[in-house]
């Protein structure tokens, strides 16, 4: 053939397949490659083999190769000993000799030979031939986006971008067992510097010469840091068997990775289970992996028994992702009771309202300890001690009254005004009507008289058989009447799970007022805070009984560090101020920083999940 008619010829062949095309060269170049599969069939099979041995090998071969391969969906093969050049047409037509589809051997730059074969027994013999070089070659998978180039560690690695892929996204590559699950941590543009980010690995040097021939094609190139998450191991589900594996070897030089696609059954399975790799008992849905549709659920028995903080500044979404979370849940799993101090909870709710017991608690004074009630008579000025006789008697007499305990607290049948009246000793009692007086005057006359009224609104709402019992404390606006009817809460709901052994789930909104880090808020410590108290001793002992806790806050700094601590799962939503990205950071891995970095840009509605009740930290973004 004179020079161009080889090339000419094949590109008439190409056109004219049927089913498929395919290619054996050593060496080939892409704007030749390009021309002989441009305007190919719809359909059409497309197999390429190249030479990969040696660096220079990619420095004939450029990586306009694979991506004409790629764009025709076709299936590309690396081998080191490749010396064959042959092109085989629907499996009845092929054409065999000496020239690579290079510049020299197409344009027949190079003294060489090329003849058409269509004997079926000819075509036999280069088929099987064919095979035998399949199972001896390497397949770049079409589906490829990445491929490790180095490796620190079983849990860290680098990987060459294929493609734009966007950070704390996921990706997998395929082992005997299942799967090794990895998050992409982060993204960088660099030049190529071998001496730098290449791994070395005889076996896979064909890899060096890849990232050359793609770093000679499109200059700088993209590496990404891999955190490998764990092995999804396809185990029998009657084995009881962990799905999770350790990473023990670092991802071989070479590895190819692969995107995990929403519609992926292994990732469907994946986001199924918890981080112990069991599949999730109850699962609750909260809203979508950061920039897919792939569905995030949380494990309920995880946070029923290892509680939950949800934290983020004011309008991030952490109330609504709190009420996704009840919404998703079927009315025999779990009870929830939700403290709700700005009364956000029973209209937004979408659930069938008879599932709610909603309690609208009225502005109230709720003293459970004479302490109390000595705060309240040195904040007006009033001095009443336990000085005198007199004054000790009516200490003692409103003790036998006042306790942390709504069994036991004479509210069930006497109101705050009575109490102070019926205790009064006669030298006192003109002192204690003008201290009322002010009350009245300044709360209002319920808010000495509703006591009992209350006591029973509680103890309604704890023995209620609904499976959402709706606390409303908008309109409780004393801090410490909120503080003293949270804690006789939750104690009686502890005490409840203690005996009967159901799950129960409280969601405590605004935390940090309940269970402050001591010197966080102007809350006196010298005495028995009851919903300090309660909070810490659910937070350690409520797995025992199946009781957890929910606590949300906006300002995870003020919180107990000791109650935060034992909040096992955490929804973190946008940060802003150093003090509370410092008391979050101890949820963040040394591989996860990054994301504590990032905190402070999340956009409402996004946030960082992660613990136990999740099969690994992940950005999910919910529907405001």
């Amino acid at each position: 053939m004179t020079e161009g008619e080889l090339i000419k010829k094949l590109e008439e062949a190409t056109l004219s397949a049927q089913e498929s095309i395919k290619i054996v060269s050593a060496w080939i170049k892409g704007d030749i490659l390009e021309n002989l599969l441009k305007g190919i069939k719809d359909g059409v099979k497309v197999e390429v083999f190249v030479r990969a041995g040696e660096r220079k090998d990619m420095e004939i071969t450029d990586f306009r190769v694979f991506r004409a391969v790629r764009s025709v969906r076709g299936r590309i093969y690396l081998n080191p000993r490749l010396h064959a050049k042959f092109l085989i047409i629907d499996d009845r037509r092929a054409f065999v000799g000496s020239a690579n589809l290079t510049y020299a051997g197409a344009h027949q730059e190079n003294f060489e030979a090329v003849v058409e074969i269509t004997q079926p027994e000819k075509i036999e013999e280069l088929l099987s031939l064919y095979e035998n070089l399949k199972k001896e070659s390497e397949e770049l998978n079409p589906n490829t986006v990445a491929i490790v180039i180095s490796s620190e560690n079983s849990l860290s690695s680098r990987a060459l971008l294929l493609e734009e892929i966007p950070q704390q996204c996921f990706l997998k590559t395929p082992t005997e067992r299942g799967i090794m699950l990895c998050k992409l941590t982060s993204v960088k543009t660099v030049s190529l510097d071998e001496g730098v980010f290449l791994g070395r690995n005889k076996d896979k040097d064909w890899i060096l010469a890849f990232v050359k021939a793609y770093a000679n094609e499109i200059g700088d190139v993209k590496i990404g840091e891999l955190r490998v998450l764990c092995e999804y191991k396809k185990v029998r589900e009657e084995e009881k068997e962990s799905y999770f594996g350790v990473p023990l070897v670092p991802l071989p030089v070479g590895t190819q990775l692969f995107k995990m696609e929403e519609e992926d059954p292994d990732m469907q399975r994946v986001m199924s289970m918890n981080l112990s790799g069991y599949p999730m008992e109850k699962k609750a849905y909260v809203g979508r992996l950061l920039n897919t549709n792939l569905n995030v659920y949380l494990d309920i028995t995880k946070i029923s028994s290892m509680h939950m903080a949800v934290i983020g500044t004011t309008g991030a979404g952490k109330t609504t992702f709190v009420r996704r979370l009840i919404e998703h849940l079927g009315s025999d799993e779990v009870k929830f009771f939700v403290i709700d101090i700005f009364g956000e909870y029973y209209e937004k709710l979408m659930v069938d309202k008879e599932r709610i017991e909603y309690i609208k608690l009225p502005y109230t004074l709720f003293p459970i300890h004479t302490d109390d009630l000595k705060d309240l008579f040195k904040s007006y000025g009033v001095d009443i001690g336990e000085r005198s006789l007199e004054e000790k008697t009516f200490f003692m007499t409103l003790r036998r009254s006042l306790k942390p305990d709504l069994e036991l607290i004479s509210y069930k049948e006497k109101s705050l005004e009575e109490l102070l009246l019926l205790s009064a000793p006669p030298s006192l009692r003109s002192e204690v009507e003008d201290f009322l007086t002010i009350l009245k005057r300044d709360f209002g006359d319920s808010s000495i008289k509703n006591q009992v009224d209350i006591y029973h609104m509680l103890k309604k709402g704890l023995y209620s058989d609904k499976d959402i019992v709706l606390y409303d404390l908008k309109d409780v606006l004393n801090l410490d009447a909120r503080i003293n009817i949270v804690g006789l809460l939750m104690k009686e709901i502890f005490i409840l799970s203690r005996l009967d052994g159901k799950r129960r789930i409280i969601v405590l909104e605004e935390a940090h007022n309940f269970v402050p880090e001591r010197g966080a808020l102007d809350i006196p410590f010298g005495r028995e805070n009851i919903s300090y108290t309660m909070t810490k001793r659910i937070a350690l002992e409520g797995r025992k009984f199946g009781v957890g806790l929910i606590a949300i806050t906006q300002r995870p700094a003020n919180i107990s560090k000791y109650v935060l601590s034992q909040l096992n799962t955490q929804a973190i939503f946008r940060l802003i101020t150093k003090n509370d990205l410092d008391a979050v950071s101890v949820f963040f891995e040394e591989s996860q920083l990054e994301l504590l970095r990032v905190l402070p840009s999340l956009r409402p509605g996004t946030l960082f999940l992660n613990g136990l009740a999740v099969p690994f930290g992940m950005l999910v973004s919910i529907e405001l």
